[in-house]
Parts: C-alpha cells; structure tokens; sequence
C-alpha cells in the first residue's frame, strides 16, 4: 500500500479504535500509529496486496487488546468472591423427607420400585439396569417415565393429606 491509500485508511482506523475503546479515550491517535507502523513493518510480507485493509483491521484488533491488557495490568486482581453456601435441609427435614420417599416407594408395585430404585438411587448404567430387570430399551423408558408419574403422583396425594387436616364438623 502506498502513501494515499493508507491516508484514506487512518480515519477508518480512528472510528474503529474510537469505537472499541470509547470515544473520549486519549490514547486514539497512539493506538492507530502504532497499528499503522506494525503494517508498514510487515507489508512486505502481504501475500495479497487486495487483503492489506483486512490485514490493518487484524494488526488492529490486535493493538487494542494489547493495549486493553496493558491499561488492567497495574489494577489489582478482582476480589474473589466466595461460592453461596450449598442449600442443605435440616437434619429433622432430611429425615421426614426420607420417611416420605421410602413409604411412597412401599406403595409402588414392585417392578416401578425396583427401575426407579435402580436409575435414580443406585445410579447403575442402563446397560445393567436393562439386564437385571429383563427390559427393553424402548420399555424402559416408558416404564422409567410411568413410574415416575405414579411416585409424583402418591407424593402429592401424601403431602396434600398431610396438609390438609380432615376436622369432623357437625352439620346443624
């Protein structure tokens, strides 16, 4: 590239590095120079002199991330702030909450209690689970899929009864 049409490239190079860092910063015209010196430093190595302005906009975005991490270097590394502690139940809560899945489990038939026992509690691979209750892929998931709707649906029955106490009232 020659002289004039690198002059009709530094005000694009301005709007972009105006751009990209903010248009009141001072170092603009510092940030387009040295863009333009590492071009004509490299120009000879251009394969394609039709892909120079491509080539300007690389060496550009480069500069400016140099110079982003040059402007946070001296700042000192953000605090870190702690993770939120884990949402735990209560020792009691933890107990009553077993208490209930074990005796909703009590009222599944034996072969819901055992795919769901197997898939969610003993974590197994689908491949054993598969082999140990004599299922299909294809079954599985439906059956998988159905006793998870029958579980919901006991535990719903149990906690609304259990909420909702049954007061004798004598009509008048």
């Amino acid at each position: 590239m020659d002289s004039p049409e690198l002059e009709k490239l530094r005000p694009r190079l301005r709007f972009r590095v105006a751009h990209e860092l903010g248009f009141a910063c001072p170092d603009i015209e510092d940030v387009v120079q040295e863009t333009l010196r590492r071009f004509l430093d490299s120009s000879d190595r251009l394969r394609t002199p039709e892909a120079g302005a491509a080539y300007v906009n690389g060496i550009c975005r480069n500069v400016i991330a140099e110079y982003r991490r040059r402007m946070f270097r001296d700042f000192p590394m953000p605090e870190v702030i702690p993770e939120p502690p884990q949402k735990t139940l209560a020792e009691p809560e933890l107990f009553e909450l077993r208490d209930s899945i074990a005796a909703v489990m009590r009222e599944l038939s034996a072969r819901d209690r055992q795919v769901l026992q197997l898939f969610y509690l003993e974590e197994r691979p689908i491949s054993q689970i598969l082999d140990t209750t004599r299922l299909g892929e294809a079954n599985f998931r439906v059956v998988l899929c159905r006793a998870k709707e029958r579980f919901r649906q006991i535990y719903r029955d149990s906690c609304n009864n259990i909420r909702t106490p049954v007061t004798n009232k004598v009509e008048t």
